[in-house]
Order: C-alpha cells, then structure tokens, then sequence
C-alpha cells in the first residue's frame, strides 16, 4: 500500500462524508479508493472495447506487443 495526502474543498469533504455513511463505506478514504479504482478500471475498460470494434471493422491492423503498448497510450 501506498499513502497520498489530499486537501479538498470542506464542503466536497461534507458530501463525501454523507454519502460514505449513506453507501455503507468504513470511511471517506475507502469511497475515494473505490471512486479511483471505478475510474482507472472502467476508462480502460471502455477504450480497450473502442478499440476491439475499430479492430473489427478494420481501422486498427493486428498489431506487435511494441506497436499495441503504443498504440494504447496513444489512443
């Protein structure tokens, strides 16, 4: 595990709070790991489907492993 300091607005540090009691989070550090891990996961998620389909129609060639890592971060 790694620690991160984060300073926010104290109204967003309110909400946050009510909705982590709302949902059922331990605390606001557990609802903004499970927002962080939803974003890096779904985003990736959502690109690589964009690119299977630009894949079936043809647009992305069969690529190498060099080409695709390049070809991701480009996207």
């Amino acid at each position: 595990m790694k620690q991160i300091s984060l300073t926010m607005p104290e109204n967003l540090f309110e909400a946050s709070k009510e909705y982590t009691e709302e949902f059922g989070y331990k605390n606001v550090q557990e609802f903004i790991l499970d927002l962080v891990r939803a974003k890096v996961f779904l985003e990736n998620l959502q690109r690589y489907r964009k690119i299977e389909k630009r894949m079936k129609k043809g647009k992305v060639r069969r690529l190498n492993q060099k080409d695709a890592e390049k070809y991701l971060r480009n996207f």
